[in-house]
């Protein structure tokens, strides 16, 4: 098809703006299924005064070990000025300790405390509760396919 043919494939902005429902944009879907994730971990976590954000910073350490609060952020989907703000909330809390990098002072390495990992390792079993009750609508293929297409979109290598 050439670019000519590909702009007359192209629909007009009336026809568009009259086939458009905001239940079918991703950005809107994705954000109500969030949401409801959100929701159902936040549920279960509420008690420890966690949020679903420092949860994700402390599972992440907890499953890969101590790293670069920069390289934390980006593990996590975090701006450096929020994963600064949530690691230096749960330093308070004594659930991370920081110390500057050996070879680089100017970088903060980040790692569970031990009241952290003790914490974290008894919230996981309720973060797979809360994925499943998010996922239960969906039959276990769907499940599986959901989740690949998420990692893919949100460009997270298989592990």
């Amino acid at each position: 098809m050439s670019t000519e043919e590909a702009v007359d494939a192209q629909p007009s902005v009336t026809e568009a703006l009259s086939a458009y429902s905001l239940d079918d944009q991703v950005g809107f879907l994705l954000r109500c299924a969030y949401q409801r994730a959100s929701g159902n971990l936040l549920r279960r976590i509420a008690e420890h005064g966690l949020t679903p954000a420092q949860f994700s910073v402390m599972a992440r350490l907890y499953e890969r070990g101590s790293m670069s609060q920069n390289l934390l952020g980006r593990m996590v989907g975090m701006e450096p000025a929020n994963i600064r703000d949530v690691v230096q909330r749960l330093k308070r809390r004594s659930l991370l300790q920081t110390w500057p990098a050996p070879d680089d002072a100017r970088r903060l390495v980040v790692d569970l405390s031990e009241q952290g990992r003790s914490l974290i390792a008894g919230l996981i079993p309720l973060e797979i509760e809360s994925s499943a009750q998010t996922l239960a609508s969906l039959s276990s293929k769907e499940q599986r396919i959901l989740l690949r297409l998420l990692a893919r979109i949100a460009n997270i290598e298989e592990s």
